[in-house]
């Protein structure tokens, strides 16, 4: 198994919750490549689990119901892992406004009241807005909105992340984004970049968290887009 095959395995397994094992690899250029391209992959995977659920569950409760259970575990499906993300940067943005040191705030275990709050925001929205796309049968939109948010990975490793982000320091390392595929995915592209430098302007810096935060927002907001659009 090459190395590229090994770091998609590795993302399927780290930022989803499929039982998979990768038991080892080595972690070179062509294994964070795959970790990279794995992302959109894994968004994928979920998408089609969340429909396939929603439709199975259809079968045996109230459509509306149905759709609700299926976002929410759409949830556990990727273990919370960028919604802890989301706390900790909210956490870290509010931080920030009381001069404490914000790096230190955000890497503590436990959430903060402000960033509790506004993580349950996020998957208030998140909620909502995939159940009326599923009662709605909008499945590809949705399968557009899980792949294009983590996607947008690529474009973020173009900016300066915190020199203790290992993780991502060697992501930028191994991976050029390519100027056609950055003018494909203009829209994304933009997004990314103008959520990322609204938190680093405002904290200082960006790691995995801020990382984390920009694919849960953009994901909303795409799915907000599909709403406007399938409604009108």
């Amino acid at each position: 198994m090459n190395d590229f095959l090994k770091g998609i395995i590795y993302s399927i397994s780290y930022f989803s919750i499929i039982p998979i094992q990768n038991k080892s690899f080595e972690a070179n250029k062509k294994f964070y490549k795959g970790v990279i391209f794995g992302l959109p992959f894994v968004g994928f995977i979920l998408a089609i689990f969340l429909s396939a659920l929603y439709i199975l569950l259809t079968n045996i409760m109230p459509s509306w119901y149905a759709a609700i259970i299926s976002s929410i575990l759409y949830l556990f499906s990727y273990g919370f892992i960028h919604l802890e993300a989301v706390s900790d940067t909210i956490d870290g943005w509010y931080a920030s406004l009381s001069n404490k040191d914000t790096y230190e705030v955000m890497k503590e275990p436990q959430a903060g009241a402000i960033g509790a709050i506004g993580t349950f925001c996020f998957i208030l929205l998140k909620v909502i807005a995939l159940s009326v796309l599923l009662l709605q049968e909008q499945y590809i939109f949705i399968i557009t909105a899980l792949i294009l948010s983590r996607l947008s990975i690529l474009f973020a490793l173009d900016l300066k992340f915190h020199e203790k982000s290992s993780f991502i320091l060697s992501m930028q390392d191994s991976f050029n984004v390519s100027v056609l595929l950055k003018l494909i995915f203009l829209p994304i592209n933009i997004l990314s970049k103008i959520i990322l430098n609204k938190i680093k302007k405002r904290i200082g810096f960006l790691n995995g968290d801020s990382l984390g935060f920009s694919i849960e927002l953009i994901e909303i907001i795409l799915l907000n887009v599909a709403i406007i659009i399938v409604y009108n």
